[in-house]
């Protein structure tokens, strides 16, 4: 209790602080107000906008009220009357400079929940320009342009967020990603900053590039050097490089390739499974037996997905053994989701180059 009371005069004393420190009017704050501000530190929000509420009505020149009514609002879910007093308080001519960016940003986080993109833009581009040590309104930002595919702005402001050489160009293979179906000349441009900085998923962006274009052999390279970078994201590269040596009839080629990467990497699955699944296409059901039994009971099955894979591994190979992991595999399936951001921890049903939750790009297994 003693705790939550030296917050509330914290609070206090911050605002009548800027209040002063903006050279704005000498402020007397009623009863209401600060049972208001003690409501709303407790989190009783409804009890907090009627206190609000009742100060504004006695007293329609408390801006630091009405400020706190439209934040309130906008917590509640009222966008539309949290933005209605937002911008009338924006436009009042008293405003001290303090008191205006704090309407700016209160403004902009309404438009911002209210997933009017373009109007909260130029807020935060406002924000941004004013205090650049601030990362919050640029990653905000960043975002922001993101849900807009505003790639060139979405880059610009990664420079400014990202001041580590290798995390801003896993965003540019990021920003490839998104364009590399809609606008390939200008998705290359993006590879090319990846592959500066050996990210292997660049490599992997070009490679396809490559292939679509005609250049076969070179594309091949490319993604050959992507599992040579990053092998624990085999599952990603090695299908595009199996569909094509398939195609093509390469089976001389892709066999040595695949048994010396299960060589490189003994516990690696998702490249066993590649060349299981090479023996099976090519009829070599005894052989694809074999490296199966000799190679599972090593393996930690405690990932669905895995198991997933170990029972389709066995399909046509061995009837029973595939039965056995699809059950395990319904078991985990509600337990555990594929893939993890090694930042955050967070896990995701669905693979992407920047993790949803915490931003970083590249973290995701």
């Amino acid at each position: 209790m003693v705790y939550l009371i030296g917050i509330i005069i914290f609070f206090i004393l911050l605002i009548l602080g800027l209040s002063i420190r903006g050279g704005s009017r000498k402020v007397k704050y009623p009863d209401k107000y600060i049972k208001g501000l003690e409501a709303m530190i407790e989190g009783k929000i409804d009890e907090s906008i009627k206190y609000f509420k009742k100060v504004v009505e006695s007293d329609t020149t408390n801006r630091d009220a009405y400020l706190h009514l439209g934040n309130l609002l906008r917590e509640k879910g009222l966008l539309s009357s949290a933005i209605k007093i937002h911008k009338n308080l924006l436009v009042n001519p008293e405003l001290s400079k303090v008191e205006k960016e704090r309407v700016q940003s209160a403004l902009a986080a309404d438009y911002l929940k209210s997933h009017d993109w373009e109007k909260a833009i130029p807020l935060y581009e406002s924000l941004y320009k004013r205090y650049p040590k601030d990362k919050k309104p640029g990653q905000i930002l960043l975002m922001l342009y993101e849900k807009q595919e505003s790639w060139d702005n979405a880059y610009n402001t990664a420079k400014t967020i990202y001041t580590d050489r290798k995390d801003l160009a896993n965003y540019t293979t990021y920003i490839a990603s998104k364009l590399i179906e809609k606008d390939i000349s200008k998705a290359k441009k993006f590879i090319s900053l990846g592959q500066k900085s050996e990210i292997p998923y660049a490599h992997y962006l070009y490679g396809k590039v490559l292939i679509t274009e005609g250049n076969e052999n070179s594309g091949i390279d490319y993604i050959k050097k992507s599992i040579s970078l990053d092998p624990k994201r085999a599952y990603l590269y090695l299908p595009i490089l199996e569909e094509y040596m398939f195609n093509k009839g390469e089976f001389g080629t892709i066999e040595p390739y695949l048994k010396n990467l299960i060589k490189e990497n003994p516990d690696n699955w998702e490249i066993l499974n590649s060349y299981v699944s090479f023996l099976k296409k090519k009829g070599d059901i005894d052989k694809a037996k074999e490296t199966l039994d000799e190679t599972v009971i090593n393996l930690e099955l405690i990932r669905p997905e895995i198991l997933a894979k170990v029972a389709s591994a066995y399909k046509g190979v061995d009837t029973e053994k595939a039965l056995e992991y699809i059950s395990e595999t319904q078991k985990l399936l509600n337990k555990v989701k594929r893939f993890k951001c090694s930042v955050c921890g967070n896990e995701f049903d669905e693979f992407t180059w920047k993790c949803p939750d915490c931003d970083t790009p590249g973290t995701i297994y």
